[in-house]
């Protein structure tokens, strides 16, 4: 293989990580764009303040479309992920549901904690952080 090929190479693979690099950056947590429950609520989605029974309360944003469980649901999705907010309107992480047919005791992403079963909902819980 030549310099020149050599150096194409590399000049292909640095442009490459630098594409990588943006991508990852537009996808920074909601917090670091200043979304929050009301920018997300001005823009469509569904924030709603969580039952009393969770502890801490919070509010968390369904994206429009795509809805959010609810008692007695006929046909109710897989799973559900919804960005969070303390009752100040900070970020605290993503909420994520899973129905409660498919999930399979599998930890709560990084912190390894339980999920938390919701019967009224028939979804298991866990708050990313």
């Amino acid at each position: 293989m030549s310099n020149a090929s050599k150096q194409l190479r590399t000049i292909g693979a640095l442009l490459t990580l630098g594409v990588v690099a943006v991508l990852v950056s537009a996808t920074t947590p909601a917090q670091a764009e200043g979304v929050t429950p009301e920018t997300l609520a001005a823009a469509g989605w569904d924030c709603f303040l969580t039952p009393p029974f969770i502890v801490p309360p919070r509010i968390s944003c369904a994206n429009p479309g795509l809805g959010r469980p609810f008692p007695g649901n006929p046909d109710p999705a897989p799973a559900y992920t919804f960005p969070t907010f303390d009752l100040g309107g900070n970020y605290l992480g993503k909420v994520h549901l899973v129905r409660a047919d498919l999930y399979g005791g599998q930890p709560c992403g990084p912190s390894g904690d339980p999920y938390v079963f919701r019967s009224l909902i028939g979804y298991y819980e866990c708050l990313r952080i």
